[in-house]
């Protein structure tokens, strides 16, 4: 075997660490650097192997057979695989039949249910079996359809009797408030009610009744006096009777009943000198506490209100909401009906909205939380009950009341 000269040291690099010991199955081969004084690419160094042929057995020993072309045009798909480590000899094999073989390309279509029947629907798109025929498809399309427009054959009928009674005034106003409040304190009972509490709707219900009368004929002295005085009746009458838990079912029956019985500040607001403004200003300011409040909740949401009692309030939805409320009232006051409330005023009114509804809201939810259901009735379809719909307004029609009458406006 002949000696090596020093440039042919320096222009051969074996592949490989220092100090490896290669496999038995490995083969080693010494790749040659190409420099800018090479010959050209169709003369072949004497010495080397022009064909490009490798032997079968190379001893590893032997320099000269592991030596291979010196330009990278004169690599054939053969060397270069016999030469590969084991590793990627099966990657360089699948590259180079890849490339030898001819591609075509084809659309990849598929059948969707439900397209032959013209309906599309998020089952069909996602594979789910629970989709059904087309129907049930048809049916559940339906079912949503009455369901809104119950909802809003609903909500129009309600806010018809009160835009009604609200414009005709006085007693049919009185009479409106009475009706909303006794409806209210009846579902209350009856989500409340259990084995274990058994509340005295009946002296409830007269109490709410007495109450909207009271407010009506002898102002708001009479709110809060018929209300001490029938659960004055009450609590006698459950501690001669004998009952499981009489302290329960007295607690339940004037709580329920002095909680409703504050919607009756809003017949003392209709008998001021402008009772259809004020009415609607506060209507209004706690539409948009609620509608604010749900929107920029459901928008920006990120820190829970009360985790507990309501995990779906948020900071950010009550921020939301005092800020609607503020900007209403401040609309609201440019409008010739509402300029005697004037701009400070109607800012101060739609802030303290923006406070106290929430708590109204939040007093019903831990009601419900704690029973275990959904909503206060089924009374309004589509809606819910009667308290589900005035929750917020429990707290924010006596804080106007009182602001109000601090203001000189009632």
């Amino acid at each position: 075997m002949d000696e090596q000269t020093p440039d042919e040291e320096k222009e051969e690099k074996t592949v490989g660490q220092p100090g490896d010991t290669p496999d038995d199955d490995a083969e080693v081969f010494t790749l040659p650097l190409i420099s800018d004084d090479e010959k050209e690419p169709d003369e072949e160094p004497e010495g080397q192997p022009g064909d490009g042929d490798i032997p079968d057995s190379v001893d590893v020993e032997d320099y000269e057979g592991l030596s291979l072309p010196r330009n990278l045009d004169d690599y054939e798909a053969e060397q270069y695989t016999g030469s590969t480590t084991h590793e990627y000899q099966g990657l360089a094999e699948d590259v180079s039949r890849a490339a030898t073989e001819e591609w075509e390309q084809q659309a990849v279509a598929a059948t969707v249910p439900g397209v032959d029947s013209g309906l599309v629907g998020f089952d069909d798109v996602t594979g789910s079996k629970s989709g059904g025929t087309e129907e049930d498809y048809e049916a559940r399309e339906q079912a949503a359809s009455s369901d809104l427009a119950m909802r809003v054959a609903s909500a129009l009928v309600v806010f018809g009797m009160f835009l009604g009674s609200l414009l005709l005034g006085g007693w049919w106003f009185t009479g409106f408030v009475i009706l909303v409040m006794v409806v209210a304190t009846g579902e209350f009972y009856a989500t409340v009610r259990s084995d274990d509490i058994r509340p005295l709707a009946l002296f409830g219900l007269l109490g709410v009744v007495f109450v909207g009368l009271g407010a009506h004929m002898s102002g708001a002295a009479s709110i809060g006096g018929w209300a001490a005085a029938f659960a004055v009746a009450t609590v006698l009458y459950l501690a001669l009777s004998p009952r499981r838990n009489p302290l329960e079912d007295a607690a339940i029956t004037v709580a329920g009943m002095v909680w409703i019985g504050l919607l009756g500040f809003a017949i003392l607001i209709a008998l001021g000198p402008r009772p259809v403004a004020y009415i609607l200003f506060v209507v209004f300011l706690v539409a948009a506490n609620d509608i604010g409040a749900y929107f920029v909740g459901r928008a920006f949401g990120r820190h829970q209100l009360s985790p507990i009692i309501s995990p779906t309030k948020t900071w950010e939805g009550l921020f939301g909401g005092l800020v609607a409320s503020l900007v209403v009232a401040s609309i609201l006051t440019t409008f010739p009906a509402w300029e005697p409330i004037g701009i400070a005023k109607g800012l101060v009114a739609g802030a303290l909205v923006g406070l106290v509804a929430p708590i109204g809201d939040a007093a019903e939810s831990m009601i419900k939380r704690s029973l275990g259901v959904k909503d206060m009735g089924s009374v309004l379809p589509g809606h819910g009950g009667m308290l589900d719909r005035i929750d917020g307004f429990l707290f924010a029609v006596p804080a106007i009341y009182f602001l109000f009458r601090g203001f000189g406006l009632l």
